[in-house]
């Protein structure tokens, strides 16, 4: 046996006679993660060196009158009993009285899914590789958060997984949405910037499918979307407001699209265009001369706009499908159009969406309007 085999056995050998074979098959279905809080368990935090630190932990306990003991299933010493778990949780587990909380059910449906999610992480899987960005903001003064947790689950629904362990994040969390220039100008330089070394990287290591996970303000999500390369295959998650997760429902595609105009203006170059998708846009909150001037299109969820219309992936697509045919409509109606002013009402994927499908080349431009704390809408910024 090598040095560095005969130190892992060292390492690892601390629960009473359990086999070297038990404990490595359990590194290895846990990879070597604490099956309760994840914590890695093969590294130490501070000095990043290679070391083992995990505890194996007893489900049913080893002898009689341990935390969890059962006199027909005393003396277990096999893989399906154990648990690999930090120092922190083995002790917690096995405090005196706390066996009310971590009961044996508790235990093993904690392993059954840690161990679950290890096999789908690493089951083969053909072009499942992507390179994860992630774009957190505030809304107004909402605080909003997105865990890498929410993430890899997002991801294993779909058989992807991440190509790095720390993902890209551009993160605004620190600082409140304000409704000036300085910050709108701000935010999209750092976007710029995290934009370029995102695509940079992506193409050295030859990555082919890209993940967006983004929640914030409407004009950032829609400027963050036309920095995406559209050449490239990407999938944009969504937070779900049940149970806020991030992961697409399979069903059926249920939301309806409907185009229309609704005013007609008194100058051809002149054109609104509102995304009631999430809710109608309050025309009483759009700017006066665009109410009084403006020819004033719509994009809507029939019968009714709502938050939950967006549960499928392939509601996404459809929305896509629906605002690229808008786009050029009005671009037929409007000949030589320059520039469109946007008012959205929208789901955070369906913002990126809006920017990413504009065709760089032909589309007009788009003056992206914002309203805060239900006021009247203002011109944040442009994009395309």
């Amino acid at each position: 046996m090598s040095k560095q085999n005969q130190k892992f056995v060292e390492e690892i050998k601390k629960a009473r006679g359990i086999k070297e074979n038990v404990k490595i098959l359990l590194f290895a279905r846990s990879a070597g993660r604490c099956e309760l809080c994840n914590e890695l368990l093969i590294k130490d935090k501070i000095t990043s060196q290679a070391v083992l630190w995990g505890e194996m932990a007893h489900i049913y306990a080893f002898n009689l009158g341990g935390s969890r003991s059962d006199e027909k299933n005393l003396y277990k010493n096999d893989v399906e009993n154990l648990i690999l778990a930090c120092p922190n949780c083995h002790e917690k587990i096995d405090k005196n009285g706390q066996d009310k909380f971590y009961s044996i059910e508790y235990l093993k449906n904690a392993k059954v899914n840690h161990e679950k999610k290890i096999r789908l992480v690493t089951a083969p899987k053909q072009d499942g590789e992507t390179k994860v960005l992630s774009m957190v903001a505030n809304i107004n003064n909402e605080v909003c958060k997105l865990s890498m947790f929410d993430i890899v689950e997002a991801l294993m629904r779909k058989g992807l997984y991440s190509c790095e362990e720390n993902i890209e994040e551009i993160d605004f969390t620190s600082t409140l949405a304000l409704n000036n220039g300085l910050y709108w100008n701000s935010k999209k330089e750092e976007i710029d910037q995290i934009i370029s070394k995102f695509y940079s990287d992506l193409r050295r290591n030859k990555i082919k499918h890209v993940s967006i996970f983004a929640i914030g303000p409407m004009p950032l999500l829609m400027y963050l979307g036309s920095k995406i390369d559209n050449k490239i295959k990407t999938s944009v998650f969504q937070r779900h407001r049940d149970g806020e997760g991030w992961c697409w429902n399979k069903s059926k595609s249920i939301a309806e699209y409907e185009f229309r105009l609704i005013k007609e203006g008194g100058d051809k170059t002149k054109v609104a265009f509102l995304l009631s998708l999430s809710g109608f846009v309050n025309q009483e909150l759009l700017p006066d001369k665009i109410r009084q001037n403006y020819y004033i299109y719509e994009l809507f969820v029939s019968p009714n706009p709502n938050y939950n219309f967006l549960r499928s992936e392939i509601d996404l697509f459809n929305f896509e499908k629906n605002y690229s045919t808008a786009i050029s409509t009005i671009k037929n109606n409007h000949g030589n159009l320059k520039q469109i002013c946007v008012f959205p009402a929208a789901p955070a994927p369906v913002a990126v969406v809006c920017g990413r499908s504009l065709n760089k080349n032909s589309d007009p431009k788009l003056r992206i309007f914002n309203t805060y704390n239900k006021g009247k809408f203002k011109y944040i910024l442009t994009i395309n």
